[in-house]
């Protein structure tokens, strides 16, 4: 059984944060955890230069920009066998407000790609772990709307410095069944009962070195939930 890491492209502003991505999949192995990468083989939302953050005339495919990532070791999430897998990770960057879901451009009214929804209720409803980075929080909240399951969440906290309304997404959230708590850079949410762990990373006003060890401390939780 493998921990499966589903990808939504390659670079924050139109696909998958790199950092996250990269940190997850190294404290994966370090936690002798094996995984398998995966993202929709859908067309990306669109194309944004990372030096301007200028949209640009190009279409790229969710895919194959995130094989990028995965260096080539990755399939499609249509091809994945969720009965083979014994948790998942979703790292941050709008990709997953853009291309799993549309949460960017339409909040808690957005839709989350049918596949991604299917691979969430799978891994919640039978117990299986699940880590969630940065944005990707809001993927859970809204798949998980109107079923009997209400998470306990964080994307950050209104105490700290941050590019981001982290109370909007907070009552975003919380609109859709979830309950919304502060987590700063240095800790994750822990929801005990559905084995959910979020943590803020990139949603925070932090460093590089700070980004990881968030995203360590959310894997290294998610090896604790495989053990017991």
């Amino acid at each position: 059984m493998k921990t499966a890491v589903l990808l939504s492209g390659c670079g924050v502003y139109d696909g998958t944060e790199i950092h996250e991505s990269v940190f997850a999949l190294l404290a994966l192995s370090k936690n002798n955890l094996e995984y398998i990468c995966t993202a929709p083989n859908i067309k990306q939302h669109h194309v944004v230069t990372h030096i301007s953050g200028e949209e640009m005339s190009e279409e790229r495919n969710v895919l194959v920009e995130s094989a990028r990532i995965a260096r080539g070791e990755i399939i499609s999430l249509s091809e994945l066998n969720k009965n083979e897998i014994s948790s998942l990770v979703i790292p941050g960057g709008f990709g997953a407000a853009k291309n799993l879901s549309n949460w960017a451009f339409n909040g808690p009214e957005a839709e989350v790609l049918a596949e991604v929804k299917d691979l969430i209720l799978h891994c919640i409803e039978n117990k299986k772990p699940i880590v969630s980075l940065c944005i990707s929080p809001t993927l859970i909240a809204k798949s998980l709307e109107g079923t009997a399951y209400h998470p306990l969440l964080s994307l950050g906290t209104t105490f700290e410095k941050s590019e981001y309304n982290i109370a909007e997404i907070h009552d975003a959230i919380s609109s859709v069944g979830a309950t919304a708590i502060n987590k700063s850079i240095k800790e994750i949410c822990i929801d005990e009962n559905l084995r959910i762990i979020s943590a803020p990373c990139y949603m925070m006003d932090a460093k590089v070195d700070e980004i990881y060890a968030n995203t360590k401390m959310a894997i290294d939780k998610l090896s604790d939930f495989l053990k017991n």
